[in-house]
């Protein structure tokens, strides 16, 4: 949504989808289109002069458009980098398909990622070991024309580097008007305090850190002066409330739930501190994060992938071994000195113009140019490949020069679109 409204400025754009609803306001922008996985409308989608997959880690959004993406190449637009969790829910849960795990498992990363495969399905290996050393990104974009992530030198950290040619641009995103920023500060400073307002927004898995959070806030001895709000769809709630119920952080700690966007928006205008820790990280960068800097709001985060990558003076970061003592530490400093946290946030508010959406669609636009023309000579060496194998077990030595050498020709003339000379 951030990209859509410019992208469809400049180019005649089809969105499809596989569900069930869409948002009225999508509809105002481009053409709405439907398939299903199992058997998409392919002459209509192959009218199109490139395919664009937003591919993430959530089953229910991401495994049709994945689906796609294997029969018909297009640029893949990376959200998660680990996507480990992804294909074993799909493939051995959703699908019944264990065959399939363990021979994309051994694809990637040979007799090792088979044997861990096995041993993950029988319960003899962790989930979080399995998305740290056997992230699958690579088989997110087996087939890709190209690959775009959000993240620079991501993928060759995780020693995922795709076949495909790859661009790291900056996760786009539209700043409010300054009138309505300064509105969202008007409207902190309302707000009465101590106690000062903390929140975690979003899908909250393992991975958000909930648990060591509300430890830290249990054993701090100044904290009746925050209140902490668990906004959206918790993994497991009972264990969280348990978790709570332990602590003694009853009338500290509130679940508020899935948020409106008005909801969304008077939650975020009223609180004093974001945290949004990730860890493990899955590697994509965060639009949570963007929309708190939009609010001019000050942050805790893990200081792992993406997250590492953020500004030292607009972020506070938590290390992954020290996550308590750092997250106590954090709260402290804000108590010692909110303006300076305040500043901070600020900050992260100006370096928003880094990420707008019409240098995103600009760089995106040259990138898919550029991936049609290498794929044209890509298909073109693998044809040639091909026909130059199969002619030299038929063809007698002294004319294969000659013929291959014409073969060689044609195709370069058909894939370059070129009469024959």
């Amino acid at each position: 949504m951030q990209v859509l409204p410019v992208l469809a400025r400049s180019h005649e754009v089809v969105l499809w989808t596989d569900q069930d609803e869409v948002a009225p306001e999508v509809h105002q922008i481009a053409p709405i289109a439907r398939y299903h996985p199992g058997a998409p409308p392919w002459r209509e989608i192959n009218n199109g002069t490139i395919s664009i997959y937003h591919l993430g880690n959530h089953l229910d959004f991401h495994a049709g458009l994945w689906q796609v993406s294997t029969q018909q190449p297009g640029i893949v637009v990376l959200h998660d980098l680990c996507l480990h969790d992804f294909f074993f829910t799909l493939l051995v849960r959703h699908r019944k398909d264990r065959g399939a795990y363990l021979n994309a498992m051994e694809r990637w990363y040979g007799q090792e990622g088979r044997q861990s495969a096995e041993a993950f399905c029988a319960g003899g290996v962790s989930a979080e070991s399995m998305t740290q050393n056997f992230p699958l990104t690579r088989e997110a974009t087996r087939n890709a024309l190209g690959a775009i992530t959000h993240c620079g030198g991501a993928l060759e950290e995780l020693q995922e580097t795709p076949a495909c040619p790859a661009a790291a641009l900056d996760f786009p995103y539209a700043a409010a008007e300054e009138s309505r920023y300064r509105a969202r500060l008007a409207a902190r400073d309302g707000v009465p305090h101590p106690p000062y307002r903390l929140v975690v927004f979003g899908y909250l898995n393992r991975n958000r850190r909930l648990e060591p959070l509300l430890e830290a806030l249990a054993g701090l001895g100044e904290r009746e002066q925050f209140r902490l709000e668990l906004c959206g769809q918790l993994w497991d709630e009972s264990h969280i409330r348990e978790q709570i119920e332990r602590l003694g952080l009853n009338s500290i700690v509130s679940l508020p739930g899935f948020l409106s966007d008005d909801q969304v928006e008077r939650k975020l205008s009223t609180c004093h501190l974001a945290i949004n820790l990730r860890y493990p990280s899955m590697g994509e960068a965060s639009l949570s994060q963007l929309q708190f800097w939009d609010y001019g709001l000050p942050t805790l985060v893990t200081r792992t992938g993406w997250y590492a990558s953020l500004p030292e003076d607009a972020t506070a970061f938590v290390r992954p071994a020290s996550e308590v003592a750092d997250i106590q530490a954090h709260l402290r400093a804000f108590l010692a000195d909110p303006g300076a946290f305040r500043a901070m946030g600020e900050r992260g508010r100006r370096s928003l113009k880094d990420h707008h959406p019409q240098t995103y669609v600009d760089a995106m636009t040259r990138f898919a140019a550029e991936a049609l023309q290498l794929s044209r000579r890509a298909s073109a060496l693998a044809l040639a490949r091909s026909i130059g194998s199969d002619l030299t077990e038929w063809l007698p030595a002294a004319a294969s020069p000659y013929l291959l050498e014409r073969v060689s020709k044609e195709i370069y003339a058909i894939f370059e679109g070129r009469r024959r000379g």
